[in-house]
């Protein structure tokens, strides 16, 4: 469902793209039109041939050929002897399959996605470093990296109801001209302040960012690795996460959950001390890292780096048993 915060008008900057491509390179193109010259491709009533590779790299076609190289036309008829089929693709398999085999021909994932592009715009686009970086995609390989690129454009088509993925990337490689090229500083100002207001854009980026750290550490660790970005933030998650083991300490130990009032972790520790599950000094250190999570999670406080690296370690070396 669309955001009712969203204010990035991306299917605005797909009818740009026209204009855009005139002011860069002299003249319009007709991709559709390619597209369609490559259906038998697309339904796979025959396989590629170099002819259809120098078709797309036609400048009467694209302006391609500037920024990607392609090999000459008997260096690819012998590449593509193996009469390598494109399409139909039948099953969630089907694309990385077809990616590494044209990589195999190519020896470049540029290349192979302008090719993936114009025989099956639905489900790719040209993986252009301008728009990777608005996306903030990433991957362990580069046909990983593609293939994320191309998902998260199917879910910026989806959620600004344009087309087809090659034409969201055309979208928002016009939308990266536009602010990074255009001389009227008011228009610049404008396209780029809708994409930093909209909230569903923003929330899509952070998540390309923090995914695979939210994926790959605990609270703790997360906690220590923003320690010198953001302290607070950092003294936040280390005091969610030492709420948590308290009540978990309180369940293993007293077979109770930890109560909500005033003084109750105070007596937790009174009574972790009293049965032997934590000695004095270390009950005095836990009292100290729950005065230091009151100042991250109260208004008006912040704890100090050091402090928070502190409580961090405290809790690591006695509270982690305590679930």
């Amino acid at each position: 469902m669309r955001s009712t915060t969203a204010a990035f008008p991306l299917s605005d900057y797909r009818d740009q793209f026209p204009e855009v491509c005139r002011q860069k390179f002299g003249r319009s193109y007709n991709f559709a039109r390619l597209e369609k010259r490559l259906e038998p491709l697309r339904t796979g009533q025959r396989w590629l041939v170099a002819r259809d590779v120098l078709t797309i790299f036609d400048p009467e076609h694209t302006p391609l050929r500037r920024y990607w190289p392609i090999p000459p036309e008997k260096e690819l008829d012998r590449a593509l002897k193996q009469r390598l089929y494109l399409g139909p693709l039948k099953s969630q398999q089907d694309p990385q399959l077809l990616v590494e085999q044209l990589l195999v021909v190519f020896h470049n994932i540029g290349v192979v996605s302008i090719v993936l592009r114009f025989v099956h715009p639905q489900q790719f686009a040209i993986f252009s470093t301008p728009v990777a970086h608005l996306l903030m995609v990433h991957g362990a390989t580069a046909v990983e990296a593609y293939l994320a690129f191309c998902e998260e454009l199917r879910a910026w088509q989806q959620h600004f109801g344009l087309a087809s993925v090659a034409e969201t990337e055309m979208a928002l490689w016009t939308y990266d001209q536009i602010v990074r090229h255009s001389d009227d500083a008011a228009q610049v100002e404008r396209a780029r302040g809708a994409f930093e207001r909209d909230l569903w854009v923003q929330r899509r980026r952070a998540a390309q960012v923090l995914r695979p750290f939210l994926r790959s550490y605990g609270p703790l660790e997360l906690a220590r690795i923003l320690l010198e970005e953001d302290a607070n933030l950092a003294g936040k998650i280390a005091a969610e996460e030492y709420e948590r083991l308290l009540s978990a300490a309180a369940r293993k130990y007293f077979r109770q959950a930890l109560a909500s009032r005033k003084g109750a972790v105070l007596g937790l520790l009174d009574a972790l001390a009293r049965e032997g599950h934590i000695t004095a000094a270390e009950r005095v250190e836990l009292q100290r890292i729950w005065e230091i999570r009151n100042k991250a999670v109260h208004a008006g406080t912040r704890p100090t780096p050091e402090e928070v690296e502190v409580m961090i370690d405290w809790i690591e070396s006695i509270c982690s048993h305590w679930e």
